[in-house]
């Protein structure tokens, strides 16, 4: 049933592939695409016992925030769900942990024609539609960090990726638009090509400057041909408005966040109005961390340091217990914190979706090392 389920992701493609507006029903697809994975999965071993203490401390943090947030204060309970996505996600992600049910030549042919169809859909997008933000699914800084996941663990099963697929990537990335996706481009190039980097160093930095100077372009492009200029990126107006927020904050208070839930000041919610649709679900006026979109800044503000360091290590547990190596891990989680620099990261569906697939191959596992 699992491998069927699997396959309906190649029917939610050839969607993607002919619709040219965003849909949020892409979100809810894979949101219950995750829940039915983890009820299929439900077996005689339910919990990895190498993540069992994690996942209790989950569940006891996202059930007594519950009751003090939405009981207590009286938050609105969609408020609640916004900050604490990824706190449930985890719950559903531990009972997929160690069920290895995915072929390791289904992932490849699946990484070929996703590849194949967001670098189609993102050119016809711009050259037919002179859609210079263009998206597969629903918005594309999401769904290219999706990408990129799945570019590594492909790099991961096979020790090399072939220079076409790094081509199709890259000019996906460069299609984008998006900022934070020519961080993560850099990145995750650099680390499947880093012996040939240092081979060949003299020939990688004409191509390096070279990317360089169309991302400059293409940040120019992002702010109507004007000169780049840092103050004109409006998530540095966001990282000023958590300093502004967060500056009389005690120690205490960076290690544990902001009260279960606190919306942000008056002043904050009324300099951000232009993300109206941001705002709380009780239609008060007032607006929570979400609208901070930087989740490495809406996760300080909302859980603290300690929080975040749960986050991390929660993901690193079920990545090591999944046979990940230590710099597998650094690499998924420095592909998912850039894409935290700018959205919501790991608080996205996207993020889940390419865990799931490291999680998930079966009798692929790579060496711990």
């Amino acid at each position: 049933m699992r491998t069927t389920l699997f396959k309906s992701l190649y029917i939610v493609l050839l969607i993607g592939l002919i619709t040219f507006s965003q849909n949020p029903l892409f979100n809810i697809f894979f949101e219950f695409f995750l829940l039915l994975m983890t009820f299929f999965s439900l077996g005689r071993i339910v919990i990895n016992k190498q993540i069992a203490g994690f996942l209790l401390v989950n569940i006891i943090y996202v059930f007594s925030s519950f009751f003090y947030s939405v009981f207590f204060k009286g938050d609105h309970i969609l408020d609640f769900l916004l900050v604490y996505k990824i706190f449930f996600y985890f719950f559903f992600i531990s009972f997929l942990t160690g069920k290895y049910f995915l072929e390791k030549k289904d992932f490849s042919r699946f990484f070929k024609i996703i590849l194949l169809i967001f670098f189609i859909k993102y050119l016809i997008s711009l050259l037919v539609f002179n859609n210079t933000r263009p998206i597969l699914f629903y918005e594309n800084n999401f769904e290219i960090m999706f990408l990129s996941l799945l570019f590594y663990l492909y790099y991961i099963l096979n020790g090399k990726v072939h220079f076409v697929y790094q081509f199709l990537l890259s000019s996906i990335f460069l299609i984008s638009g998006s900022r934070s996706g020519l961080l993560i481009l850099f990145f995750v190039l650099a680390i499947v090509n880093y012996r040939l980097i240092i081979k060949r160093i003299f020939f990688i930095i004409p191509i390096f400057l070279s990317l360089l100077f169309i991302t400059i372009f293409i940040l120019e492009q992002r702010t109507g041909g004007a000169p780049f200029e840092i103050e004109s990126i409006d998530r540095f107006k966001f990282m000023l408005v958590f300093i502004d927020e967060t500056k009389e904050w005690s120690f205490l208070k960076f290690l544990i966040g902001s009260d279960r839930i606190s919306a942000l000041s008056e002043g904050a919610c009324i300099e951000l109005g232009y993300y109206e649709s941001l705002f709380s679900f009780k239609n008060n006026g007032d607006c929570y961390s979400v609208i901070l979109h930087s989740y490495l800044l809406r996760v300080i503000y909302d859980h603290g340091v300690l929080g975040f360091i749960f986050i991390i290590g929660f993901i690193y547990k079920i990545l090591r217990s999944s046979g990940y190596s230590y710099i597998n891990i650094i690499v998924v989680l420095g592909i998912v914190m850039i894409n935290g620099l700018s959205v919501s990261s790991f608080n996205s569906i996207y993020f889940i979706l390419g865990l799931l697939f490291f999680i998930i191959i079966k009798n692929s596992k790579p060496k711990i090392n």
